[in-house]
């Protein structure tokens, strides 16, 4: 069963990407296989969210896949096709400007996490609002230590304002997650069946935003100013990453030599 499978037709898609309304919150369903970040992933997105900002009635956004995984992380396959540093450097400012975006976006965001969540996929997820994960199958997990990977500043900073003392088991030893030991330690929300994930991701949300909706300037301010010291980094990283462009082919061929 995918959550699709409770939706109408979408309102449009883009290479995968599928935008639906449920009343008037906005779905944006993944459907590219294990949902692995590129740049042409992140265009196609980030015109979806341009499109639920101009909708004045939409009050919340769910995102979610569909089939095995909710996200797993870069194309490293694609990574490995980049023809120059420079291009490497692009994608990796245009994936921190992504999931700082939707961490301050001006509308609740909600996770729905319909299976596997690794690496970039949960930091996607943890940069929302809220969190929904399915509880039959799949795991949340920020495996970057098994892979030899590391973190932006700004995303350490984000990451533990959302999960609190399971800082170490989650970040330094990567720990798995089902959806019932990610909600018994505080990382979800909420952890229904797969059956009926959308139905409480939508429930969920409603709690919160009530009959009118959050004002979106007013709620998007109270984001900057919760995650000012996360912003401050993330503009410092993105400093470094300018300073930077040498160690860009560096990192780029350290990559591309491990895939």
């Amino acid at each position: 069963m995918n959550v699709s499978d409770h939706l109408h037709k979408p309102v449009k898609t883009l290479n995968g990407l599928e935008l639906h309304y449920v009343g008037d919150f906005a779905v944006i369903v993944m459907d590219r296989g294990e949902n692995r970040l590129n740049t042409d992933f992140l265009d196609c997105f980030n015109e979806l969210m341009d499109d639920v900002e101009r909708n004045s009635s939409c009050k919340g956004l769910i995102t979610t896949g569909k089939g095995k995984f909710y996200g797993n992380g870069l194309d490293l396959k694609w990574i490995a096709g980049l023809k120059s540093p420079e291009m490497f450097h692009e994608f990796f400012v245009k994936i921190s400007l992504w999931l700082k975006r939707i961490l301050v976006f001006p509308l609740p965001t909600l996770a729905a996490i319909n299976g596997h969540a690794y690496a970039g996929g949960a930091l996607m997820a943890f940069a929302h609002d809220l969190r929904v994960q399915n509880k039959e199958k799949g795991w949340l997990c920020f495996n970057e230590v098994f892979i030899s990977r590391q973190f932006q500043p700004f995303h350490y900073l984000y990451i533990r304002t959302k999960i609190g003392q399971n800082y170490t088991e989650a970040i330094v030893l990567g720990k798995r997650y089902t959806g019932s030991e990610a909600l018994s330690n505080g990382l979800v929300h909420a952890a229904p069946s797969m059956s009926l994930l959308l139905s409480e991701s939508v429930q969920l949300l409603k709690s919160f935003c009530g009959k009118s909706g959050y004002p979106r300037e007013s709620l998007h301010l109270m984001k900057c100013d919760v995650y000012r010291d996360v912003l401050e980094q993330h503009q410092r990283d993105m400093s470094g990453i300018g300073r930077e462009k040498k160690e860009t082919k560096i990192v780029a061929n350290d990559v591309k030599s491990r895939l």
